[in-house]
């Protein structure tokens, strides 16, 4: 038999069970009583003849423990972001998952965190966690430690979705940007020119620390070629949409670059620190003051600051999406609809104040029929 009757030192009775498989001993537990040996044998035979058995060692490895099984299994195999992503979501699940077995994490768990998650996040964040979770969840289902994976059982939970409107873009009007930039003068001079530069040229931070001397253009026109993209803590690359492009530089712009420019290498980096070094987010918000200075805007708030501004010049938009790195214009349209409407709601006003005028001009007339005929006409033109 595989169930074995011991006693302890202290003469207790125990009952271990040995499941053999193939002339192998693949798992070993010891019951107090002797019919839960037997049910626990039953089931680990009936799970290796359908090949669902789970190694008691494996089952029992906590949470936490996974987890770091699984992002050691990760490095080299996916993007250093996509790592990062994965290595943040994991860590944002509750506390109390941590020292539970792997195979204790319910579907109802997962629901819950989603759920909880939704109350203070956007949902396609949330939807990019539960991508993580159901990752760590199929590395489980490979290193036989589970059999199946509960995230794949419960869909994203719809919490309260926000479509892409006007509403998520908020660029800093002109009258801010001009007290915005005017206390980073007040801070760091030469850093503050950064700020200008970014809502003049609409670059991603991670192209404007990638961008060097050498990709400055003045022929056919002052411009600045972006084929690369660094994020701070990670490898250079090519741009988000693979391709090379020209951002025109005005005259303010040209003047930026050229001066940061100087009489440096080609290679070099166009923007740098003040001893020379690659610029990072952290270090370049510090040395403006960021928190005191931006009046509640981000850095990437400059970049949706001259995409308005071109649409409001008149560029049209498959123009301002090439020049703003966009794949796709209609994102653009989406993105920019309040502005493009603008137009279209300044002609409005300026035909409502030329009808109140002329209803105006109207009631002073001496000539009550043709004091009437104005006014129908005022009228007419606002029902237009």
């Amino acid at each position: 038999m595989s169930i074995e009757r011991r006693k302890t030192s202290a003469g207790a009775l125990r009952y271990q069970v040995r499941i053999k498989h193939h002339g192998r001993i693949v798992a070993m537990e010891t019951f107090v009583r002797k019919s839960d040996a037997e049910a626990w044998e039953r089931e680990q035979y009936r799970a290796l003849q359908f090949g669902e058995f789970i190694p008691p060692s494996q089952s029992k490895k906590t949470f936490a423990e996974v987890v770091d099984e699984f992002l050691e299994s990760r490095v080299g195999q996916v993007a250093p972001h996509t790592w990062r992503t994965d290595r943040d979501n994991l860590a944002n699940t509750p506390v109390s998952w941590a020292r539970l077995p792997i195979s204790a994490i319910t579907e109802s768990d997962i629901l819950e965190h989603l759920t909880e998650q939704l109350q203070g996040k956007a949902h396609s964040t949330v939807a990019r966690a539960r991508t993580s979770l159901s990752a760590l969840f199929q590395f489980t289902i490979r290193e036989k430690m589970r059999t199946k994976n509960p995230v794949r059982a419960v869909p994203m939970p719809a919490g309260e979705q926000t479509a892409v409107t006007h509403d998520m873009v908020d660029p800093p009007t002109d009258q801010e940007l001009a007290e915005m930039l005017e206390r980073q003068r007040e801070v760091n001079p030469t850093m503050a020119e950064i700020s200008e530069f970014i809502s003049l040229t609409g670059l991603r931070w991670s192209e404007l620390r990638a961008s060097r001397i050498g990709r400055l253009q003045d022929v056919p026109y002052p411009g600045l070629r972006v084929s690369r993209a660094q994020s701070d803590g990670y490898a250079e690359k090519g741009p988000k949409t693979k391709k090379s492009r020209v951002v025109p530089l005005t005259g303010r712009a040209n003047e930026i670059a050229r001066k940061h420019a100087g009489t440096r290498r080609g290679h070099d980096y166009l923007f740098v620190t003040p001893t020379g070094k690659q610029l990072r987010g952290n270090g370049f918000r510090k040395a403006v003051k960021w928190p005191k200075t931006s009046l509640g805007h981000t850095i990437h708030d400059l970049r949706h600051y001259a995409a308005s501004n071109w649409l409001r010049a008149g560029i049209p938009v498959h123009q301002v999406a090439g020049w703003l790195g966009h794949k796709n214009p209609a994102t653009l349209l989406r993105i920019y609809a309040h502005v493009l409407g603008e137009h279209q709601e300044i002609a409005a006003l300026k035909h409502l104040d030329k009808s109140a005028v002329r209803a105006e001009f109207a009631r002073d007339l001496p000539d009550a029929n043709l004091r009437a005929a104005l006014m129908v006409d005022a009228a007419d033109e606002n029902q237009l």
